[in-house]
């Protein structure tokens, strides 16, 4: 279950939840950009047909949303997508929801941008990739606290080429370059900083990432239920 996110005067934010009641100083908005969902993963279709691709596509992004929500220091994420059944799945798990009506000119960094003018209020943004099946609470809390120190924050993809996740402190110069490549274009803006972690590393485009992710992917997560469900070992084997 998603906990939930309430601001409270001065600028701190009371996060209430199972276990624990926190109170922040700097708080990130999350920014979680989703593609429209017939055209997930596509690179799977070796292992997966479309509808698992979809089903796995919800699934991951689904945990990455639970970690974000058990992590302090992070206000409520704003979710993008062109896709409707994103839009009603981030609703339901206390979203906020930018809706991107195809075609959106401009592409990813385009339609970061333009959610990133939705966060104006919060002392910085957090760009989260949606295919993060092993993302944890403990290693987003990593990237929180490196945001306090440096003004850019880039969490590198296991091949080192593009970005898992990217903190940004100001929002005036905030300069998405997502696509190939990303990683160096981001860790050369001044004072940016690189922060490997393994959990936020992999993020699943293939077979072999996937092969990967379910070798180490907990088994009660949203993701690794739905591996079961799909009865995918013999496939991935």
């Amino acid at each position: 279950m998603i906990a939930g996110w309430y601001r409270c005067s001065g600028g701190r934010r009371l996060r209430l939840g199972y276990r624990l009641v926190a109170i922040v100083a700097a708080v990130l908005i999350p920014i979680v950009p989703v593609k429209a969902l017939d055209d997930a993963k596509r690179r799977l279709a070796p292992v997966l047909a479309p509808v698992e691709r979809r089903l796995l596509a919800i699934a991951m992004f689904e945990d990455v949303l639970a970690a974000l929500a058990g992590t302090a220091g992070l206000e409520r994420p704003l979710v993008v997508s062109p896709d409707r059944e994103v839009w009603r799945r981030a609703d339901a798990l206390g979203c906020r929801v930018v809706e991107e009506h195809e075609p959106a000119g401009g592409g990813l960094n385009a339609s970061l941008t333009r959610a990133a003018a939705d966060a104006a209020t919060a002392d910085g943004l957090l760009v989260v990739a949606a295919d993060l099946p092993l993302a944890t609470p403990a290693a987003l809390a990593r990237v929180v606290a490196a945001a306090v120190r440096a003004p850019v924050v880039v969490v590198p993809s296991l091949d080192g080429d593009g970005s898992n996740l990217l903190a940004w402190r100001d929002h005036a110069t905030f300069r998405p370059a997502f696509g190939a490549g990303s990683a160096a274009r981001h860790l050369a803006e001044p004072g940016a900083v690189r922060l490997d972690e393994p959990d936020l590393a992999l993020d699943v485009d293939t077979p072999a990432d996937l092969r990967a992710a379910a070798a180490r992917v907990e088994s009660d997560s949203v993701t690794g239920r739905r591996l079961r469900d799909l009865r995918l070992a013999a496939r991935l084997a």
